[in-house]
């Protein structure tokens, strides 16, 4: 991990976020907008994306043509800073069960697992008892959140058709 900083901070916010993952960083996203002054709290490394994002460089472009290091395990392809799973990790996983708790402790959070895709659900799945009788149909259907999927998708960049 990086080393702890504390920064003396005069300014007064009217939220603090906690995680700059999918969640946090769309609720800090949206307070911004309404005008709020927002102060997002990021645990990791510190993160430069102008000088750290190495992820959409070509090999040729990249130091050690992208291999790995123990920092970035899986090469400079991989968005994630220390990989999936980080030394010293509080969260863990049942003996004998196969679950992965992945983290990713760095500006977006776990979105640096995502490669940019988001999966939809699709119309039937929002009509599952209709369709096989298994559990129960959703009060919504997909036209009703698919705006919503479309706003989503175009702010942060992924796709999920």
């Amino acid at each position: 991990m990086g080393d702890f900083q504390v920064k003396k901070q005069s300014k007064k916010y009217d939220a603090v976020i906690v995680g700059s993952g999918a969640g946090g960083g769309m609720a800090a996203y949206m307070l911004a907008k309404a005008g709020l002054k927002v102060c997002i709290i990021e645990a990791g490394f510190m993160y430069d994306p102008q000088k750290n994002v190495t992820q959409l460089k070509n090999p040729w472009d990249s130091p050690r043509r992208g291999a790995s290091t123990k920092l970035r395990p899986f090469g400079d392809f991989d968005a994630c800073y220390g990989g999936w799973s980080l030394e010293g990790e509080p969260y863990t996983k049942a003996s004998g069960t196969d679950w992965m708790w992945w983290r990713a402790r760095m500006l977006g959070g776990r979105t640096n697992h995502w490669g940019r895709i988001s999966l939809r659900f699709g119309p039937k799945d929002f009509k599952r008892r209709s369709i096989d009788g298994l559990g129960d149909d959703w009060p919504i259907g997909y036209e009703d959140i698919k705006p919503y999927y479309d706003r989503v998708d175009k702010l942060i960049g992924i796709f999920g058709t």
